[in-house]
């Protein structure tokens, strides 16, 4: 029986233990996100503070330096972008696609980005107003949590694949 763990939680962390930097990390990711698109000409400081929190979140995870560092930038930009309306949800494919780098996971996981994409052009084409906002959020980051869970079945899959043939060449 192959008993599948995160890639990530094989790495010597330098500070911290994997279980609190995880949840730090996924909370103010979410949280970042959420506050970011908060943002209205009434609560302008959201905008400010939604993406410092999600850097933070990033920036927390349990993995390496450089795939944190690597994805700061473009997610706190992808937080923003959903806030000019349903029209660009399909930056939670971006955030997915910086989720499966950060957390290690092999190129075939990558093939759930396509679900976030497929249903930001849902979203694009059946809400048209901007107070359909919430929803069209809603909709797909629960597409992209899905799909964040999907790949990491993929990768399991994938590893368990490979220790099934390696075990049977090696009988």
């Amino acid at each position: 029986m192959n008993f599948w763990s995160e890639p990530t939680r094989s790495l010597r962390l330098r500070w911290g233990s994997y279980q609190p930097r995880y949840l730090v990390g996924l909370a103010a990711i979410v949280v970042g996100v959420a506050a970011t698109n908060l943002t209205s000409t009434y609560s302008l400081w959201f905008l400010l503070i939604g993406p410092v929190v999600q850097m933070i979140g990033w920036l927390c995870l349990p993995a390496a330096l450089w795939r944190r560092l690597l994805v700061v930038l473009p997610c706190m930009i992808a937080g923003l972008i959903p806030v000019a309306g349903p029209d660009f949800v399909g930056a939670f494919a971006a955030l997915l696609a910086a989720w499966l780098l950060v957390r290690h996971r092999p190129a075939v996981s990558y093939l759930a980005v396509l679900a976030p994409i497929a249903a930001s052009i849902v979203a694009k084409f059946t809400l048209h107003e901007y107070t359909q906002t919430a929803f069209a959020l809603l909709f797909c980051a629960g597409v992209s949590v899905a799909s964040a869970w999907f790949a990491r079945q993929l990768a399991r899959w994938r590893d368990e694949q490979r220790a099934a043939r390696r075990t049977a060449s090696q009988s």
